[in-house]
């Protein structure tokens, strides 16, 4: 295999998502406008016929079956508990190196959310949904200190996992140091946040910044940020579900 071949093979595999479990893998196999690169069985499957239509399925489309033994099945599907032994290969080219979006060209108007230390797959899955109903941009997902992508995201997603423009890196932090210093301005969702919503510029682009469930932004997000931006609330409530000031957010613009 020459260099640049072994470029692309790897580009292609970083570009992908890989999904477990049963019926997540049936349904993904039924839908033939998901591009699945791979279909992965274990040896310690038992004869069912959820795993012969899984078989029929990926053969009357054309695609790879592999089988494994139950400890490399687990290695794929970095689930062992859960993976039901199945797993998936999905080819995902809205799913991206931050590089990439480092790379091109600073857009005037993009918006995104960058989410920090958002552990509960459900939360995660519908901000996805969100972002990709709205008018907002994309998504910067940490690889580090969020939930991971998997079939909860999948399925909260409502299917717009694979529809959103979805850029990884390392830490949150990270991610939004290098996107304010391309251009980006850096605004962090707190209830301390005296910018209102309709005070935005349409024009700057921007990174909005949502935290975890309980704590929100961490000290070191919230002191990296240009401005802090709150949402006013009635009836002494302190705070909104992070999935609910997701949707609120994205989709600002449509007044």
């Amino acid at each position: 295999m020459t260099e640049s071949t072994w470029a692309q093979q790897r580009e292609l595999f970083d570009d992908m998502i890989t999904l477990y479990g049963r019926k997540t893998t049936l349904e993904i196999l039924k839908n033939t406008n998901l591009k699945v690169f791979r279909l992965h069985l274990a040896t310690s499957n038992k004869p069912a016929p959820i795993i012969s239509e899984m078989k029929q399925l990926a053969i009357s489309r054309n695609i790879e079956i592999r089988i494994h033994n139950k400890k490399n099945l687990s290695h794929i599907s970095r689930n062992a508990r859960q993976d039901q032994g199945v797993a998936i290969d999905l080819i995902a080219p809205h799913y991206r190196k931050l590089e990439h979006l480092i790379r091109s060209d600073l857009k005037p108007g993009a918006e995104f959310i960058l989410v920090d230390r958002i552990t509960n797959p459900q939360n995660l899955g519908m901000i996805i949904r969100s972002i990709a109903a709205s008018p907002m941009t994309g998504l910067i997902l940490p690889t580090q200190g969020c939930a991971t992508i998997d079939p909860l995201v999948y399925k909260a997603s409502a299917g717009c996992l694979l529809k959103t423009d979805i850029y990884r890196c390392k830490t949150s932090l990270d991610g939004a140091l290098a996107l304010q210093e391309k251009g980006y301005q850096l605004i962090g969702l707190s209830a301390d946040g005296r910018l209102r919503l309709n005070e935005l510029d349409n024009e700057t682009p921007k990174i909005m910044l949502l935290g975890n469930e309980t704590e929100g932004l961490s000290a070191e997000l919230q002191a990296a940020c240009d401005q802090l931006l709150g949402i006013p609330m009635a009836n002494a409530v302190d705070s909104l579900n992070v999935a609910v000031t997701a949707g609120i957010i994205s989709f600002h613009r449509i007044r």
